[in-house]
């Protein structure tokens, strides 16, 4: 075999590594490194219940199957029993660990990189059915995300040295989680949301006073939900692990990674030389300036 035919060999297989990555590869929390309670009393009371994806349905003490939304948070079980949300009572610990790294990525949505779910709502008025018409339903004026329950964050590369988010944010906090979009023309929920994305961090809770349901998930933009956390601060240019410490009995759905061009499921498109995930005349003029450099064998 000669050298052209083993530089393509191994391209190929470089390939095909990264294609088996990305399908391996999930965008939320894979596993629980390790874990110390007090947690909450059951279905609170499961460590595991912070992996994999938040919840989206929500089997009520009430016996009615809801939608998990800005004002009717995670709580109880999902319609076929398991459970859903952690409580860190003060002193517990849950360690958790993406299959991959999450990166520092100037690239993501507003500079976040990777969101923390919890259970806390914006206040109300009256009372909520699984079947009440969002448009018809308001947040109050003013409005506050309730319970007040900060969990401390903390990132790590290799779950020895830490990075504390101590100032905040915190999980458990705005923005509250909203599964689904409301879908106007039925009045009745629509497509889920995108757990990947963050809300946009200039948004603040005063910009929902007195809105809509319908009107309030319109401001998260396509998003899910969650409280948003930029590495950049931690100085770590990438993370594998998340630590939350319990102080106020708050409660953790789940961990997510946010979505960006160049990241593990959205590589650069084909032609983007300088990775500004555009493909442009700036990378024909670094194309056009490399053009004597050689990738393969030179005649």
């Amino acid at each position: 075999m000669n050298s052209r035919n083993i530089k393509f060999s191994g391209y190929l297989a470089a390939v095909l590594l990264v294609f088996a990555a990305q399908v391996a590869a999930s965008d939320f929390a894979a596993e629980v490194v390790s874990y110390r309670g007090p947690f909450g009393g059951s279905p609170y009371d499961d460590p595991n219940s912070v992996l994999g994806k938040p919840t989206t349905r929500i089997y009520s003490p009430t016996f009615e199957i809801f939608s998990c939304s800005l004002i009717y948070p995670a709580c109880n079980t999902d319609p076929n029993g398991n459970k859903l949300v952690t409580t860190i009572n003060n002193g517990a610990e849950i360690v958790v660990k993406f299959d991959h790294k999450v990166a520092d990525d100037p690239g993501n949505p507003y500079g976040i990189d990777f969101i923390v779910f919890g259970n806390s709502l914006f206040e109300s008025l009256g009372w909520v059915s699984s079947d009440t018409d969002m448009e018809q339903y308001f947040l109050k004026s003013p409005t506050d995300v309730r319970p007040n329950e900060p969990v401390v964050i903390s990132v790590s590369q290799d779950c020895n040295e830490w990075y504390t988010y101590s100032n905040g944010p915190y999980g458990d906090t705005a923005f509250p989680t909203n599964a689904y979009s409301w879908d106007r023309e039925n009045h009745c929920w629509g497509e889920e949301l995108d757990w990947t994305r963050p809300v946009d961090p200039n948004l603040t809770v005063s910009d929902f006073d007195g809105l809509s349901v319908a009107d309030a998930i319109e401001l998260y933009d396509g998003s899910a939900g969650g409280t948003g956390f930029d590495l950049a601060e931690s100085g770590y240019q990438w993370i594998q692990y998340i630590k939350v410490n319990g102080s106020n009995a708050g409660e953790i759905d789940g961990f997510a990674d946010v979505a960006g061009c160049g990241d593990y499921r959205h590589p650069y498109p084909v032609g983007d030389i300088n990775k500004d995930c555009k493909v442009n005349m700036k990378d024909f003029t670094l194309l056009v300036g490399h053009w004597l450099d050689c990738t393969w064998d030179c005649p």
